[in-house]
Parts: structure tokens; sequence; C-alpha cells
């Protein structure tokens, strides 16, 4: 195996084929960004003169001369396994210290260990404790296996679909409150728009308030429409509303039916031509009617209220070669009984089956499991979809120049 610089070029070919784990920041779309406003370093990794790797890494200048380095949740490699790793992160290694880092930092998008969807460790080939004694074989300080909401770190957790199965054993899999709940949206005839880029203030809107209520660590609006900016060619920004007319209209034609049911049971017991078991069914059906004129009256009132179309909940989707991840969404809550998240969520879920997508990526999660997390409500919203979770190994870092490094902190350039 080898290393050397590659061009642009390159890199966006290997990109396009390349199918394995990959997060946003590796886009050949980030990268587009990123290499406008910052310097970026391109290395290839060669195996018998084929490309199987690649690394994109940003530097910023510190003190004129050094560098901070990130690798941008990479290296990426075909064919992974750590003997590729570790060779691959030494040479990086090398050439970043001949271009005068101060500091390189890794965040890799790579498998630490397999959970279930209970946070309980499970025996999977899939699992790689060592990568972590790569890191700290090479010199890396490690940041610990955090379980918080970090910004400015990769969140080490997230809850992961298997869409290849049918949209059937989807739904069967599901837990019992999420597979009711996806089915009761098919009855309230939602819709699905995607939100175009002068409606991004739109869907920050709402995600701010979103954020701001649940008490999520805030994430600026401005990053938010950069990175929709960013990647507004592999995202889907979605807002799903209803037109209360038309759900009265499924819910009027729903409760003629069961009053004319109602009437024609009614009439064959009082004509002598009913059973005990119609007497039963007569019963649950005038339950039926008294339950569908309460909801027709409530929607009514929601109507009278906030109008015929209301918006519902609006959320941010970014896929690759590899799977859709679920990035942002928020919600009204004053809209709640309408499950606008439940009927996007399994909207975009089918839309990634649609496109040949093995995964369905719902993103980061703190990693505590218990009922006192900041995130509970969000991880249990996850879980209902029958997720497994992937627990990444976190942040590295290798500072060059200790003195220096130490110089710098001093004076806040880090």
């Amino acid at each position: 195996m080898r290393t050397s610089p590659i061009q642009e070029s390159t890199f966006k070919t290997f990109m396009e084929s390349y199918d394995g784990y990959s997060h946003y920041l590796h886009d050949t779309l980030y990268y587009d960004y990123i290499s406008k406003i910052q310097e970026v370093h391109l290395l290839g990794l060669y195996e018998d003169d084929v490309l199987i790797g690649v690394s994109m890494l940003s530097a910023t200048p510190v003190l004129k001369r050094y560098r901070l380095f990130t690798s941008h949740t990479g290296p990426l490699i075909k064919g992974f396994n750590n003997e590729r790793l570790e060779f691959f992160l030494g040479e990086i290694d090398a050439y970043v210290k001949k271009n005068h880092a101060l500091k390189l930092i890794h965040s890799p998008y790579h498998i630490y260990q397999v959970r279930n969807g209970e946070g309980e460790v499970l025996h999977s080939e899939k699992n790689n404790p060592g990568i972590v004694d790569i890191y700290t074989r090479l010199g890396y300080t490690h940041q610990g296996f955090t379980k918080q909401l970090v910004t400015e770190e990769l969140l080490r957790h997230q809850a992961i679909l298997d869409i290849t199965k049918s949209e059937d054993e989807l739904v069967k899999n599901m837990d019992s409150k999420t597979r009711y709940n996806t089915r009761a949206v098919e009855q309230m005839d939602l819709k699905l728009r995607y939100l175009d880029e002068d409606e991004y203030d739109k869907f920050i809107d709402i995600y701010k308030d979103t954020e701001e209520r649940i008490g999520f660590d805030p994430v600026s609006s401005q990053k938010i429409k950069n990175l929709l900016k960013t990647l507004k060619d592999k995202t889907y920004l979605t807002l799903s509303y209803i037109e209360i007319d038309v759900y009265l209209e499924r819910l009027n034609k729903e409760l003629g039916s069961l009053e004319a049911d109602k009437i024609g049971m009614e009439e064959k017991l009082e004509s002598g031509q009913g059973t005990k078991r119609m007497k039963g069914r007569l019963n649950e059906t005038k339950d039926l009617v008294a339950n569908k004129r309460k909801r027709i009256a409530k929607i009514e009132e929601v109507q009278k209220e906030y109008g015929n179309t209301i918006e519902l909940s609006a959320a941010m989707y970014y896929y690759n070669n590899h799977e859709m991840v679920y990035l942002f969404s928020g919600s009204y809550p004053e809209h709640s009984m309408f499950m606008g998240t439940n009927f996007t969520t399994w909207e975009m879920i089918r839309k990634a089956k649609e496109m040949g997508l093995p995964r369905f990526n719902f993103f980061g999660l703190t990693g505590d499991f218990t009922e006192d997390s900041k995130d509970y409500g969000v991880y249990k919203f996850k879980k209902g979809y029958n997720t497994f979770i992937e627990e990444l190994p976190g942040t590295f870092y290798k500072v060059f120049n200790k003195p220096v490094h130490k110089i710098a902190e001093k004076m806040n350039k880090i």
C-alpha cells in the first residue's frame, strides 16, 4: 500500500462509486463548499495502483506558520479493515506533519460496536473495539466515550433501520404504538411537499422552536442555512400539512356509513330478525358513531381556529450511496394530534427504499438510554421503528508541537 496526494477530479470519481460508511462532511458537495473557505488537502490510499481510500483534510492557520487539521470523519476505505486504516492514518500523520500541523483531529465514521434497540451491546461481526487501540498506538488522545449532545462533535450513537425488508415487514416490526400511528395517519389524508430554497427560513423557524422546546444544544440558524445550501442537491427538505376540508369529508363519509349500519341493525332488531350477536355489534356501532361525531366536532373547531390548510412538521434528509439520514426536524406541538412527524418519517423511509438505499439513519442519540436522559423522547421515537444502534468510537486528536500548542491555547487561537 502507498499514499499520495490526489486531484479533486480523482476524489470526486472515487466518491461517485463509494457505497461504504460516509458522513455528509466527506461529500463532494461539502468539499465544494469547504474548499472555497479553507485550505483543503486530498490524499489517496493505493493498493496495487488501485485507489482504495481517500482522506479529505481541511486546515486552519494558527499563528501563521502552523495548521490545525481535521479529517472530516474520514478516512474512507473500500474493503475496510483495521490494517488498512492503521497504515493510512500513519501516512496521514506523516503528511500533515510535513505541512506544519500543530494538531490533527479525527472523528471517524466507523463502527465501534453495535447495540440493540434497548442499548445493549450485541455480539456482532461489525463490532470493532480495536479501532480505539489503533489511534492510541499512533499517539492520539481519545476525548472519551461521551454521552451528550455537543454540536462541535460527532454524536457517537445513531439509530439505524434496515430497509431492505418489504414495507409490510417494516410495519410489522414496529412497536405497537408506532405501527398504530403509521396506519392512523393514512386515514387523515396528510400531504407532503418539498420546500424550495426561498423557504429555508420557514424550516429553520420550525426547527429552532422545537429545539428550544425540547432543550437540545442549539445549532445556529446560519449553520443550518449554510448546510441546506451546501447539500441541497442531495437533500430533501419536507413540510407535512393537512387540508382540513378533505379530512372532514372523509370523516363525514365514515360517519354516514356507520349511521347507515346502525339504522339497518336497529330495523332488523325491531322486526325480530336480529340476533344477540347483532345487539352487541349495534352497541359497538353506537359508540363508534358517538366517537366519530366528537372527532368531527373537534376537527371543525381546529379548522375554525387555524384555517383550512395547517402545516404540521418540517424535516431535512440527506442521502448518499449508502443511506438516507434524518438530520433535523421540527413540529408544531399544538397540532400533534395529526402526527405529522410520523407521517413524514414513514414517507421518507419509503422514499429511501424507492431509491434503492439499504438503510435509513435516524442519526444522533446521546447514548444515555435511561428515562432521565435529555433525549429520551427522541430515543423512544426512533426505537419504535425497530432500529438498532451503531456506536461510533468518538473523537481523537494528536498534538504535533506541544509547546506551540500551549502558547496558541493561551492566546485563544485554537
